[in-house]
């Protein structure tokens, strides 16, 4: 078996991975986009070649298999051009185009100066709290001695035969208590690091509810999601954090080849959560994920399996334009003679029939 090819992790990389003629166009669109934007910054988000200017997404670019796109990260300013883009075929912050009929040059540079313009007239972006730059063992016990003092013995008794969840160290501590603690204690990515460290149950919950998303890095995903026990940590770590960072989709793509049951879980309980929460994710990234979602649908661990569904179920009910791509998938993987199969395809389909009603 010939090795899986390595993920772009620049946009040089990225380019290098498509046909001859597809790199030839994308060049020139990136040197017209730097044009219009001198200092725009490059970098890889939603597995798209993007492009930054003054801090804030302005532009990207993707290719696939029939066509390319731009992704004008607004559809306002999309709008601006209509008149100019009716020969394309163009959505929601999107702009299709061919290798035979590319977009013209001109208008790129106008319709990105007007992104240069748009962003530069929006409020300055809210400046978050500085973080704390160091914790000590005293605060971790101080957390610890708190999460003891919330524990319900009945409660941790539940938790496996009521809930599923099997945590070799757990306090018994409810949801609601655990946002109380975490809300007291603010952000504090030096903390969540620490209370993930001493791998008590509800201590990495308080760590997902108080890290900070922006200093949240692709390794430190990993290695979160390596430690992932339990279907409540995964989904809550999932939910609550990782589907802000701009690692998420990535991860998506990586993870759902993983062999460990809860690191593949993740992989499709953060697409269900981005599908939910990323309103500026692109259509033909969740395609992609529906993609994921019929390779993986033959495992039948049961925690993958219900992880599956529920990306499948966020997919088609996130707008029109995925229903009839999710419906279609989970009426095939109904039809399936694969038991495993079957069951996630009727699972989804009537959530996603409840949902069309």
């Amino acid at each position: 078996m010939s090795a899986k090819p390595a993920k772009p992790t620049t946009i040089d990389e990225y380019l290098a991975a498509t046909s001859p003629a597809q790199r030839a166009v994308l060049e020139r669109l990136r040197r017209a986009i730097h044009a219009a934007a001198p200092g725009a910054e490059e970098y890889l988000g939603y597995g798209l070649a993007g492009f930054k200017h003054g801090g804030r997404p302005l532009v990207y670019l993707g290719a696939w298999k029939e066509h390319c796109a731009l992704y004008a990260a607004s559809p306002r300013t999309q709008a601006t051009f209509a008149a100019e883009l009716k020969d394309f075929e163009v959505s929601k912050g999107t702009i299709r185009f061919t290798v035979e009929k590319p977009l013209p040059l001109a208008l790129v540079k106008r319709l990105v100066r007007a992104r240069v313009a748009e962003n530069a007239a929006r409020k300055p972006a809210k400046k978050t709290k500085p973080a704390r730059g160091s914790t000590s063992d005293a605060d971790v016990t101080a957390v610890l001695a708190s999460l003891k003092r919330l524990g319900k013995p009945a409660f941790r008794a539940e938790m496996e035969p009521h809930y599923g969840i099997v945590a070799k160290d757990a306090f018994g501590v409810p949801m609601a208590a655990l946002q109380g603690l975490a809300k007291r204690l603010g952000r504090n990515q030096a903390l969540a690091e620490a209370l993930w460290s001493t791998g008590n149950y509800e201590a990495r919950t308080v760590a997902a509810l108080i890290a900070e998303p922006e200093r949240v890095t692709a390794a430190l995903m990993d290695r979160w999601c390596r430690d992932f026990d339990n279907w409540a940590i995964c989904d809550t770590v999932c939910f609550k954090l990782f589907d802000q960072t701009p690692h998420a989709f990535a991860k998506i793509e990586e993870w759902a080849g993983r062999t460990e049951e809860f690191q593949k879980r993740a992989a499709f309980a953060l697409l269900a959560c981005v599908a939910l929460h990323d309103k500026n994710l692109e259509d033909e990234a969740l395609r992609r994920g529906l993609d994921l979602i019929e390779a993986a649908a033959g495992d039948d661990r049961n925690f993958v399996k219900k992880a599956v569904s529920w990306a499948l179920r966020a997919i088609g009910t996130r707008r029109t334009a995925l229903t009839n791509s999710a419906v279609q998938l989970a009426k095939r993987l109904g039809a399936s003679n694969d038991r495993t199969r079957r069951w996630i395809g009727k699972d989804a389909l009537r959530a996603l029939n409840k949902a069309g009603q």
